[in-house]
């Protein structure tokens, strides 16, 4: 130090600036080393799942729509009229009408319409009903002929013969109506692939069910199934456009 330079004084500041050197030179500034990196297997997983499933997914879609749409007359192409789904029907054992016990081979000669429904069915079966009479009506003598329309109920336990007897003559002479045992009717039911629940308890349950037309030929084949959507005019084509071809 030279002999005129005054000594520094350690003020409050230069303590604290001291301090805090000896502070940061004690501190371990040496890189760290990183973290492990996280397993790669979900990622992995996840790469290959979802792709996958997309795939199955669209699969699936593709097998739902093509294959269902085997089952339903197309309304616009005159063509495609016939589709076979003999995965749909077979035999069964009821009741008609009159009391007489029936198979499917009492229609064995005909083209047959069949609607399952129930009498106390407020709006679809009776709607359904009669757009399939109307239909059956609308086509020439000729063509009636080769054509048995039927309704089976899917309520046993309310629909006994006389009831169906009484619902089936609001329609048409010419449609028949079947009934049967429970066990009957859930084989029946089984057969032509018909959803039905009961809903409800009492005397006024309801009895949810899917609603189709089914056309079967006279080997039992289901060759159609009419949708609820499909007008007396579309049935009445179709049916026109089969029985001609067929004969």
């Amino acid at each position: 130090m030279r002999g005129d330079q005054a000594p520094i004084e350690m003020t409050d500041d230069n303590d604290c600036l001291l301090r805090y050197g000896r502070f940061m030179s004690s501190v371990d500034d040496s890189p760290r080393p990183p973290s492990p990196p996280q397993s790669p297997r979900l990622y992995s997983v996840l790469r290959v799942a979802l792709p996958l499933l997309v795939f199955i997914a669209l699969v699936s879609l593709v097998i739902f729509v093509t294959g269902s749409s085997r089952y339903f007359i197309n309304s616009n192409n005159a063509e495609q009229h016939d589709i076979v789904a003999p995965s749909i029907g077979g035999p069964f054992h009821l009741v008609n009408q009159d009391g007489v016990n029936v198979t499917e081979k009492n229609y064995a000669e005909s083209y047959k319409l069949i609607y399952f429904g129930f009498t106390y069915c407020p709006v679809i079966c009776p709607t359904s009903l009669s757009k399939m009479v109307e239909a059956y009506l609308a086509l020439p003598p000729q063509l009636q002929s080769k054509i048995q329309i039927i309704f089976i109920t899917l309520d046993p336990e309310r629909d006994t013969v006389p009831v169906v007897k009484s619902y089936v003559g609001l329609f048409d002479p010419h449609l028949v109506g079947l009934t049967g045992s429970t066990e009957q009717i859930e084989a029946v039911k089984k057969a032509y692939k018909v959803f039905a629940t009961k809903v409800g308890e009492g005397e006024n349950y309801t009895i949810d069910h899917s609603s189709f037309i089914y056309l079967q030929d006279p080997d039992g084949k289901t060759i159609g199934l009419f949708k609820t959507s499909d007008t007396v005019d579309i049935i009445r084509q179709r049916l026109e456009q089969v029985l001609t071809t067929k004969s």
